[in-house]
């Protein structure tokens, strides 16, 4: 019995004889889920300088921004004003983190200090960094291999297959007792509603194979299945 909640990628690339664990239809579900790119870029400063006033407008130095330029969207972290703090200097997405995934963190660095100082020209962010930077690049993570599922136009048929896997009376004994959980199998890739959704869809599935079952007054999503399944649509 075995609940899977990694990324599909990893199952399809890392896990030893899984396809014969799938149906065709289901295997190529899985083989041609969507994710999406996404890089972060971190430094810790010394403190939320950004809470200094501009002395003219009266209005904070610094914010938190979203922009068209390379660092696209920045956001500040801090727990008071007299303690280190965390600026998020670049938070990217599918090409833009193809950008600069190939780009060293003091690379990226760079290009976000560069830009800020465009949009901000009298803040020396600079100056205020005591450590970093930190970089991530999801799609570049051996475990991970992406950000978060998320579908193609024409990707309904394949969703369904994955979200409804856990319903198994018709499947092969040979295929029965793998369930799929996680935002990979869920309607809504990246939030965790969505995982916690399938993840309870799997353990139902999980004591239906074991023989078990839901009270009558709190049924279970599986004994509800007939009357909310997702449309099935024309292949």
């Amino acid at each position: 019995m075995v609940v899977f909640t990694a990324p599909h990628r990893v199952l399809v690339t890392k896990v030893e004889g899984a396809r014969a664990l799938f149906s065709a239809e289901d295997w190529t579900a899985l083989e041609r889920t969507h994710y999406m790119c996404s890089s972060k870029l971190y430094v810790l400063v010394d403190r939320p300088f950004w809470r200094d006033l501009d002395p003219v407008t009266g209005a904070p130095v610094l914010a938190m921004t979203l922009t068209d330029r390379a660092p696209r969207s920045v956001y500040l972290l801090d727990e008071g004003p007299d303690r280190p703090a965390v600026m998020c200097l670049s938070y990217t997405w599918n090409d833009d983190s193809l950008k600069m995934s190939a780009l060293t963190p003091e690379q990226r660095l760079e290009v976000a200090l560069r830009t800020l100082a465009e949009i901000y020209p009298g803040v020396d962010v600079r100056r205020h960094i005591i450590d970093g930077p930190t970089c991530v690049s999801w799609e570049n993570e051996p475990d991970i291999m992406g950000a978060f599922k998320a579908n193609l136009p024409g990707h309904y048929r394949y969703q369904r297959r994955l979200f409804t896997h856990f319903m198994q009376d018709a499947t092969p004994a040979a295929r029965r007792g793998l369930f799929l959980a996680g935002d990979d199998v869920s309607w809504t890739g990246g939030f965790a509603e969505g995982a916690v959704t399938t993840a309870l869809n799997a353990v139902w599935g999980v004591v239906h194979h074991l023989g078990g079952g839901t009270p009558p007054g709190n049924p279970g999503p599986g004994d509800l299945f007939d009357r909310l399944r997702p449309v099935a649509l024309p292949e």
